[in-house]
């Protein structure tokens, strides 16, 4: 599972509706996040994250299934975020929250966008 911060989409390939991951890794371009969720807490974060997430951003989440946000989601996202970061979020979750919402800023910043995968 991971989070792809786009610090530019120049000159990156395509992969369907965004860019692409550049290989190999370590690349300038993009920055990465990687984290693990067990699956004993997969129905919360279904319910908490993924439902939410799909139906404000038309984000096509799923576990083990990547989904690029634009800018313009990245924007509902991170308004999303900082609500969703004012109420009690369980510990395996809080520092992926915290993670999206810095790397949501930043994309709406550069005018790029995020890649994540569960």
């Amino acid at each position: 599972m991971w989070i792809a911060l786009f610090k530019t989409l120049e000159g990156l390939p395509r992969y369907g509706n965004g860019p692409d991951i550049p290989e190999p890794l370590p690349d300038p371009r993009v920055e990465m996040y990687n984290f693990d969720i067990s699956r004993e807490h997969w129905d919360y974060v279904e319910q908490d994250f993924i439902s939410p997430v799909y139906h404000l951003c038309d984000a096509l989440f799923d576990f083990y299934d990547a989904d690029y946000l634009n800018a313009e989601q990245c924007a509902k996202l991170k308004s999303w975020l900082e609500g969703r970061l004012t109420r009690d979020v369980p510990g395996y979750l809080s520092s992926i929250y915290e993670k999206l919402l810095e790397y949501t800023i930043q994309a709406v910043e550069l005018n790029t966008g995020i890649m994540v995968e569960l």
